[in-house]
């Protein structure tokens, strides 16, 4: 689900100074750990965004707003609390006289899409001196279209 404030303002729990953009947090945090390794602080494990201190990350773990989304899957233990799903009856074969198989087709003829004469074409990924060759190239050669 998309953050409805993606540009509301946060503050870095290593240097309280620091004010980020919430959606740029995760790659604040990173640096700025890198920066503040004597710190004694941890990482939330539902969210990397929360950064607590150590001897706070027990009670941080079960007060997290994050947290639903293990408890969702830990405590539905009964198949009467789940929702059941009728599967559907496969739809019948509709009868048709159509054959893709037997269908006569003429393959790919690439002389057939090449361009004419008058078209000068430029070469992609040459370098400036093989362009202008090819270029003089389509010049000398060039006829114009039949009227």
């Amino acid at each position: 689900m998309a953050d409805p404030s993606p540009f509301t303002m946060m503050t870095c729990p290593y240097n309280p100074a620091h004010q980020v953009e919430k959606y740029k947090l995760q790659t604040h945090l990173q640096k700025c750990a890198k920066q503040y390794v004597k710190g004694n602080k941890v990482s939330c494990p539902f969210d990397a965004t929360h950064v607590v201190n150590e001897p706070e990350l027990d009670h941080h773990i079960t007060v997290c707003p994050k947290r639903f989304m293990l408890d969702t899957q830990l405590y539905i233990t009964d198949d009467d609390y789940r929702p059941t799903v009728g599967l559907a009856a496969p739809a019948p074969a509709v009868p048709t006289e159509e054959n893709w198989d037997d269908d006569c087709c003429v393959s790919y003829n690439p002389e057939l899409h090449k361009k004419p004469p008058h078209v000068i074409t430029k070469p992609k990924g040459a370098i400036p001196s093989e362009r202008r060759k090819k270029r003089m190239e389509g010049v000398k050669n060039y006829r114009p279209p039949p009227s």
